[in-house]
């Protein structure tokens, strides 16, 4: 495997060409990384500037008083002449984020590049790339904007998802955007052109880091190369493919590969939280609670759809539930239908919901609980009480769906959920479904392996 670690986490940092003027990319740069208070070194290369945003701009390789782990080109021209000096000093590794067409235009000076990088035995990323964000460990050589914020929220995770992206857009937005539900992201990465590291190389160093537990990709090209590395990798971690090309040939060998594909983008962060959250399911057989049998035949619809089934509860799960929730539950006690309730109280629901989320979870029958919440104020509870409940059952997934749920209430139960690390999904039954589904078929295809 290639050593990438000083292009994720450098101890040393060296922009050629960073510029004075803001809201330019190489100043975006310098900003982002004192923003997010990078805490390695940061060398400025400019000869017509003595410092930019505080810090020291030499003005000739020779006057850097160490040699940088990594270097940043974002000048517009020269680049050949750059990377000749920075090999000349002793740099190992290098990210082009200049724009260079690969057409025939550019063909000599593409092959000088590489030749270049073949002579001082320098590894680089690029050219065109957007860069990398690490939230683990503060850095990022984006060349658009990174909040502070959103690094600091993800800095202390454990596991998150590692995010490739064929995309300069997509991939850089995640320095500036969250999914609705707070999920933690640890690596984000925009290759470019990608002449000498490319996703394969990426997926297989996600593959090896411990903060990374779901890896999620968006694809306009699918090589055979990819197609290797994910077999190699999808056994280890779940692999979330989203893909806009058009070769459907290399689409189907991905999926077989083991490729877990989405339906469209913003599922490969809506799904990827029943990988992150969800234990291994063990069977296809749903408990459900809801308080209208409305939202509970949309559920079961896409349930068929997926061939998941109802769990058939035993005698005793069955007496409690009909003995302690009522309302319109059928006879067979799951799903669990409790309107209409006694009260509009948000007590009264809270225990309905305790109650009947145990006796669910306690049957043997049950591999997966789905609550649906169509609530307003007044029978609104606090999701907390889930967190005793995980605990009970840390081996079954539950998965919660707000469904025309009041805002502010809907807002309180995503926090919580989160806090918990329940996956919620807001008005999206059908994917809340679907996704378990992918993941229970993940799962019993490596089991299979």
């Amino acid at each position: 495997m290639k050593e990438l670690r000083p292009f994720f986490n450098p101890k040393s940092i060296l922009i050629v060409g960073v510029s004075r003027k803001t809201y330019t990319f190489s100043y975006t740069l310098l900003k982002n990384l004192l923003e997010i208070f990078y805490e390695g070194k940061i060398y400025l290369l400019n000869p017509n500037a003595t410092d930019i945003l505080g810090i020291k701009s030499y003005h000739n390789y020779e006057d850097l008083p160490e040699i940088p782990e990594l270097a940043v080109i974002v000048l517009g021209s020269d680049i050949i002449n750059n990377i000749e000096n920075l090999g000349k000093i002793g740099v190992k590794f290098i990210t082009i984020q200049s724009e260079i067409k690969s057409d025939i235009e550019n063909k000599e000076l593409l092959d000088k590049l590489k030749n270049l990088c073949l002579k001082y035995n320098i590894s680089y990323l690029g050219p065109s790339m957007i860069g990398i964000i690490n939230f683990i460990d503060k850095f990022t050589n984006s060349i658009v904007p990174v909040r502070q914020h959103i690094m600091r929220a993800n800095k202390k995770i454990s596991e998150g998802i590692g995010f490739i992206a064929q995309s300069g857009g997509l991939a850089g937005a995640l320095g500036w955007w969250t999914p609705f539900q707070k999920l933690p992201i640890s690596k984000v990465i925009h290759l470019g052109k990608s002449f000498d590291i490319n996703e394969s190389d990426i997926l297989k160093y996600y593959c090896k880091d411990n903060t990374i537990k779901v890896i999620s990709i968006f694809l306009r090209e699918i090589t055979d190369e990819l197609i290797k590395s994910v077999k190699l990798v999808a056994p280890k971690k779940p692999i979330l493919v989203f893909y806009v090309g058009k070769d459907i040939q290399k689409e189907k060998q991905l999926e077989q590969a083991g490729g877990v594909f989405v339906l469209n983008y913003i599922e490969l962060f809506e799904i990827a939280k029943l990988f992150l959250w969800c234990p291994e399911p063990n069977g296809s057989n749903l408990g459900i609670i809801g308080p209208s049998s409305g939202a509970i035949y949309i559920i079961a619809k896409e349930m068929r759809k997926q061939h998941l089934s109802l769990a058939k509860l035993n005698e005793i799960s069955k007496e409690k539930i009909l003995e302690n929730v009522g309302g319109s539950t059928c006879k067979l006690g799951n799903p669990v239908d409790f309107w209409p309730p006694d009260k509009f109280i948000g007590t009264k629901i809270c225990s309905i919901y305790k109650k009947a989320s145990h006796i669910l979870l306690e049957d043997e029958s049950v591999n997966a609980l789905f609550l649906a919440l169509e609530f307003f104020i007044e029978i609104e509870f606090d999701f907390i009480i889930f967190k005793k409940i995980k605990e009970f059952y840390p081996n079954k997934p539950i998965i919660s769906i707000l469904i025309q749920a009041e805002t502010e209430g809907a807002k309180r139960v995503i926090n919580t959920a989160s806090e918990l690390k329940i996956p919620v999904f807001v008005n999206e039954i059908e994917r809340a479904v679907r996704g378990y589904k992918l993941l229970y078929d993940y799962y019993s295809k490596i089991k299979k392996k």
